[in-house]
């Protein structure tokens, strides 16, 4: 596209139109519609052109009006196809293409025209389009370029009315420059006007030839179509056009809209994802189009709010799989679009879970159940394997270097039942999950917490009569049925499959909005090259937020976190870059946004941000430091190996998984973890503004929710991403919308293939746990977890993942 410009600089000053139809009164600055593949080619990046069209000549001789010349038109957006007909003795092609340039409102387009079946005889058409401001409109087009007859035409387009400070898309005014047989021509001026919705009076002048035209068109929805009369120098009518247009786009409608009770259709299911995987291999970038992101689902409820046909949403059997926090996360995305009387009505066949059945009860206004449905809700439970004396028995032995006895990320390896201070903290834990959970069910009728917390005892609700008497759900229907009983208890309103609706563009620029980085890091961190959506590479990551750092446009970062930690070599790594975002001439702020999980190294690199926003119930935390050694001795005695040893060094071989420990190598191992530890706590208590004894009281491997972890002053608000956004838009004193630019930017691919399922075997490695009764999958997990540490021994890793699963 770069080489169209240049070319359309150089040529342009030189080029004439094609013969057959006279385009002359259309503006190469203000048709962006169908007839940009004949007027103005690069328009078609504009967005507006899309569609069919028909355009017909006709004469002022009442004994020949329909002249048999007419031309027809074929858009699909960027790309465009033109059939002209002439008397039945020349047939006229043309085909164009135009796009975006990287400058901020440029568009270039190129075209190819031949006559009749000629196509190696045709003559090439380039173009530009240029819009600055939503006031002005400049348009260039070179055509012929490669014959004796080149010609060229400049536009200029102006918006002169403003109100209330804003450009009045309603009248436009135009003026182009035609060159032709060497000479410049006479301008032609021209004027259009959409006074009221879908009628639209216009007409031009034309100086050198001393005629005018007048034009009158109408919309309907997506169907435009109108009439020219052109008149001659006697003012006397000569010869006009006539056009339809289907357009992909919806036009301003004179017909006064329906009132309209739309119900979206919501189609939510599955597991909800911070980010879709993808993978770079050779020439082809592979994404997963698999599921829906948080992002995704946030931006979806955000429009349905903005729409003003849609009054509600209804999910159907919505059953999601998510962490709490995105469940919360997700509940105020559709508290805020009840915020306007809008209304939200689930109908399940069964209710898969207890969060599901929270959310749908915080944000229903009503809930239908099937009559041979269930309803999963009671509470929640933790259950966790100890195999040490499995391993007694194999003769494998770990050693769990702990820096505190909270830090219990190998306390299944090397106990044999839960201990005290792992107790104590999960159930701490899990009182502040299970008491916002409450809360969510509560808002259901306005329920005390003693009155949900007996409904939860008196679950799971396997008889859906049960579910009816106790008030889990209104009514008992099938599905056939609830289409009626939405029309009845909503004021006749109609489900609908599809929310959104092109409409055609009016405003000539696109805003100028501030731009602010988003970085996810998601997964557990290790050294290396991370995969997006799967694992947190530190050098990945670190080259992300250095390019958002030096990137002057960026105002500011949100990084956002779902990480149990992992690699304390990696988490620093990252952590210094975060720090490094404070300084310099592009400093900037970091906010991060806490979602289901930021814990142990996850917490490490959220530490030195401006800000941390969590959800309430965001596992947060964990700082602390653990090492694990492996001693296979008995296990090599049991099965009769013998292992010999020759070192030059005292501990040559420290970490020998053949034999014990001494006693002066396990201290060097605790000192180490001792001194990791006390690194973690400075680099929390140096970013969140306390002291080191302030922070250690309630470090020590302990975990928390974000509300806990707030009240500890580990957060500093409650709220997910779009909280985030305004916490940094308020750090960086901006008041209007934001572009969110995710880091790092996809790397360009000769191929991108999206794929409905996971990313293919060869591009991805199944894990094994996932094959495995859940009961049993804690304990491969974690011997896979830990082979993703390379040589590394000191840790900052939590082990629980919540999450609710699908039933």
């Amino acid at each position: 596209m770069k080489k169209i410009i240049w070319l359309s600089l150089i040529l342009i000053p030189f080029c004439l139109f094609s013969q057959g139809i006279d385009y002359s009164q259309f503006s190469v600055a203000t048709t962006d519609n169908f007839l940009a593949t004949k007027v103005n080619p690069a328009a078609l990046g504009f967005g507006n052109s899309g569609g069919l069209g028909y355009l017909q000549h006709f004469e002022a001789d009442a004994s020949n009006y329909f002249v048999n010349k007419y031309a027809l038109f074929a858009n699909t957006g960027k790309l465009a196809y033109c059939f002209e007909n002439i008397q039945n003795t020349m047939n006229f092609h043309t085909l164009a293409i135009g796009g975006k340039e990287t400058l901020k409102n440029l568009y270039s387009g190129i075209s190819y025209n031949w006559e009749n079946s000629d196509f190696k005889r045709g003559d090439w058409q380039l173009s530009l389009l240029y819009r600055p401001f939503d006031f002005v409109s400049l348009g260039a087009v070179g055509n012929d370029l490669f014959s004796e007859n080149i010609s060229s035409k400049l536009g200029l387009a102006i918006r002169p009315i403003f109100v209330k400070g804003k450009v009045w898309d309603r009248v436009t005014l135009s003026c182009d420059f035609q060159y032709e047989d060497k000479n410049w021509q006479k301008p032609i001026l021209g004027l259009e006007t959409e006074l009221v919705n879908g009628i639209q009076f216009g007409g031009s002048y034309n100086a050198e030839s001393e005629t005018f035209s007048a034009n009158i068109s109408l919309n309907f929805s997506k169907i435009k179509s109108g009439t020219i009369f052109s008149f001659d120098k006697d003012k006397k009518f000569s010869n006009g056009l006539c056009y339809a247009n289907i357009s992909k786009k919806s036009f301003r409608n004179f017909r006064k809209k329906k009132k309209q009770n739309n119900f979206y259709n919501y189609k939510l299911k599955g597991t909800i994802l911070e980010q879709k995987q993808s993978q770079k291999f050779g020439p082809f970038q592979i994404i997963s189009t698999k599921g829906n992101t948080i992002s995704q689902v946030l931006e979806t409820i955000k429009s349905l709010k903005e729409n003003d046909k849609i009054k509600g949403i209804v999910f159907k059997s919505g059953n999601i799989g998510c962490s709490l926090a995105k469940y919360e996360e997700i509940k105020d995305a559709l508290l805020d679009f009840k915020s306007d009387g809008k209304k939200i009505v689930y109908y399940f066949d069964n209710i898969g879970g207890n969060m599901n059945y929270a959310l749908a009860a915080a944000v229903g206004d009503k809930i239908y159940l099937n009559p041979s449905g269930l309803v999963l809700l009671s509470g929640f439970s933790l259950s966790n394997p100890y195999l040490k004396s499995l391993l007694d028995t194999l003769g494998i032995e770990f050693i769990n270097f702990q820096s505190h006895e909270y830090k219990t990320a190998g306390n299944m390896l090397t106990e044999t039942e839960m201990t005290e201070a792992e107790r104590e903290m999960l159930n701490y834990f899990l009182d502040g999950y299970y008491d916002e959970m409450v809360s969510m069910i509560a808002l259901r009728g306005k329920k005390t917490e003693d009155e949900v917390k007996k409904l939860i005892d008196e679950g799971p609700y396997l008889i859906a009569e049960n579910a009816l008497e106790a008030g889990i759900v209104d009514e008992l229907i099938y599905e056939d049925e609830f289409e009626d009983k939405l029309k009845n208890e909503f004021d006749d309103a109609k489900i609908v499959d599809k929310y959104w609706t092109s409409e055609f563009r009016y405003d000539w620029s696109d805003e100028t909005k501030p731009k602010i980085a988003m970085i996810y890091a998601t997964g557990n961190i290790h050294s290396g090259e991370g995969l997006p959506g799967k694992s947190i590479g530190s050098k990945t990551m670190a080259k992300a937020i250095k390019s958002a750092r030096e990137d002057k446009s960026i105002k500011g970062i949100i990084l956002r976190i779902d990480s149990g930690g992992g690699s304390a070599f990696a988490s620093d790594i990252i952590s210094r870059e975060i720090a490094l975002c404070d300084t310099g001439k592009n400093a900037k702020p970091v906010v991060v946004s806490m979602s289901g999980m930021a814990a142990s190294g996850g917490y490490y690199i959220a530490s030195k941000s401006d800000k941390i926003v969590a959800e309430p119930s965001t596992l947060t935390g964990s700082i602390g430091v653990i090492g694990l050694a492996l001693n296979l001795e008995k296990l090599y005695d049991k099965i009769h190996i013998n292992w010999e040893t020759l070192k030059k060094g005292k501990h040559a071989d420290l970490g020998n998984p053949t034999r014990k420990m001494t006693g002066e190598e396990e201290e060097i191992i605790r000192n180490s973890i001792e001194d990791w530890y006390w690194d973690f706590v400075n680099n929390v208590a140096d970013g969140r503004g306390m002291t080191k004894e302030e922070v250690h009281k309630i470090a020590q491997g302990r975990i928390w929710t974000g509300k806990q972890a707030m009240e500890l002053g580990l957060v500093d608000t409650l709220g997910g991403m779009n909280t985030a956004i305004d916490v940094l838009k308020d750090l960086v004193k901006i008041d209007e919308d934001v572009n969110v630019v995710v880091y790092p930017k996809r790397k360009p691919a000769f191929f991108t293939i999206k794929m409905k399922d996971d990313l293919p075997p060869f591009m991805r490695a199944k894990p094994m746990s996932k094959t495995l009764p859940k009961e049993f999958r804690s304990i491969v997990e974690i011997i896979e977890e830990s082979t993703k540490y390379g040589d590394e021994k000191i840790l900052y890793l939590m082990p629980y993942k919540f999450t609710e699963e699908m039933k």
